[in-house]
């Protein structure tokens, strides 16, 4: 007697399919959401070389006592200096054949439309790396090498939580941009974790490139290739001291130094959040709206309530887009602590909203053609000058940058303890 199976039956099976596609990649981009929200003075969108605003940076000091028909006081001025921001150009490019654009079309050939399918994610993937740029040093930084190490492919930097496997990155000298015994072009093939958790290792990680050795020490860092020097401010040089900022150089005019806390690898607390929120106040008049951290620092913050037996519902908040937060006694009113996965680890920011905006040409949108009939797909070229292939091109465009009118309205502190960061996918 012969037994049917599932081999002698497999052409009459159907294959089951449940579409459209499944999202395995965390999305979220709450700091580029809240930043679009604001527009500091009407920053927003602009044309033209460089976009320049006034700031007020001192008072008139001609003032004092006098006695019966004494002399008066010598007349000072105000203080101004002109902030300067030239706009930084990001883009997100999608390449597929024709081929796979035309048999895609239908729900009879496929589970999504590829076109629109890359589209759509480009979009995504373009706000989720301005995510991480704006939590960024202003140059593009990803991590610094920390250690001397000659003829490898795996090297050590002091931060792995923004280099991802499969990020194309250039390894070269920090403070000169110049190649040296580093590499262009590369891509990361892993990264591993290798500090420890709530210490001054938490972030260190080796990363492991392509092709041909290299040679580093601490004067080199890892860069998504092109990008050093070429992309905006963020909130870490922001939110700090002693630096140039929108062409103010905060070492010879104080009042343009943002504030940092140092807590000396320590868990956060209520006093040393409020603290910092009150310096803020102190300094420019000005309350903050949110401090912003992981979820490591979240946690850590939220163990001391529990320790405190004060950590209930009555401290916890539901934010639009479903961002939970925890409420932080901030010297007159109640701050809402949110975590975000694009914080750097072991720094939690406090940020006064208002202050700051997305200065931009124009909104994200699709590169067009010269001739503006809405042609966002360009022919690929061919090998041969002239020539096509049958692959259409075509690229998202940001062109913006993050400004500030008043870093002191805002802070940051460092060295908080904090998890070892997952990794970036």
């Amino acid at each position: 007697m012969a037994t049917q199976n599932l081999a002698g039956l497999d052409a009459l099976l159907k294959n089951v399919y449940r579409g459209p596609w499944v999202e395995l990649l965390n999305q979220e981009t709450y700091i580029v959401d809240q930043l679009e929200k604001t527009n500091a003075r009407e920053l927003g969108t602009f044309s033209g070389r460089q976009l320049i605003f006034p700031v007020h940076t001192g008072r008139n000091r001609g003032r004092g006592g006098t006695t019966d028909g004494g002399a008066l006081a010598v007349a000072g001025t105000q203080s101004t200096l002109d902030g300067i921001v030239t706009m930084k150009y990001f883009n997100q490019a999608i390449e597929l054949t024709d081929q796979v654009i035309r048999q895609s079309k239908d729900d009879e050939g496929s589970f999504v439309r590829a076109l629109t399918f890359e589209q759509d994610l480009a979009a995504a993937d373009l706000r989720k790396d301005i995510g991480r740029v704006a939590y960024g040093t202003g140059d593009g930084l990803l991590g610094s090498c920390t250690t001397t190490q000659g003829a490898v492919n795996t090297f050590a930097v002091d931060s792995g939580q923004y280099i991802a496997v499969g990020d194309p990155v250039d390894i070269l000298v920090r403070s000169t941009g110049a190649t040296g015994t580093g590499a262009v072009g590369r891509t990361v093939t892993a990264v591993s974790y290798t500090g420890t958790a709530a210490s001054a290792t938490q972030t260190n990680a080796n990363v492991t490139i392509s092709g041909g050795t290299i040679s580093v020490d601490n004067t080199y860092g890892v860069y998504i290739s092109g990008d050093r020097a070429n992309e905006s401010d963020g909130l870490r040089n922001i939110l700090a001291t002693g630096r140039t900022l929108h062409q103010i150089n905060s070492s010879t005019n104080s009042i343009w130094d943002s504030n940092v806390l140092d807590l000396g690898q320590a868990n956060p607390n209520e006093d040393r959040l409020m603290y910092l929120a009150q310096v803020i106040r102190q300094r420019s008049g000005k309350t903050i709206d949110v401090f912003l951290g992981s979820l490591g620092t979240q946690r850590r913050m939220a163990n001391t309530y529990a320790s405190q037996k004060r950590w209930n519902d009555d401290h916890a908040t539901q934010l639009n887009g479903g961002y939970n937060a925890i409420m932080v006694s901030a010297g007159g009113k109640a701050v809402p602590f949110v975590a975000d996965v694009d914080c750097p680890a072991g720094q939690i920011m406090a940020l006064n909203k208002s202050a700051f905006a997305w200065a931009q040409l124009m909104p994200p949108d699709w590169l067009e053609a010269p001739d503006n009939k809405g042609s966002i797909l360009h022919l690929k070229d061919g090998s041969t000058a002239g020539s096509k292939v049958l692959v259409w091109q075509a690229w998202m465009i940001w062109y913006v940058t993050l400004v500030t009118i008043a870093p002191h309205q805002s802070g940051r502190i460092i060295n908080v303890n904090d998890d070892i960061p997952v990794t970036r996918v």
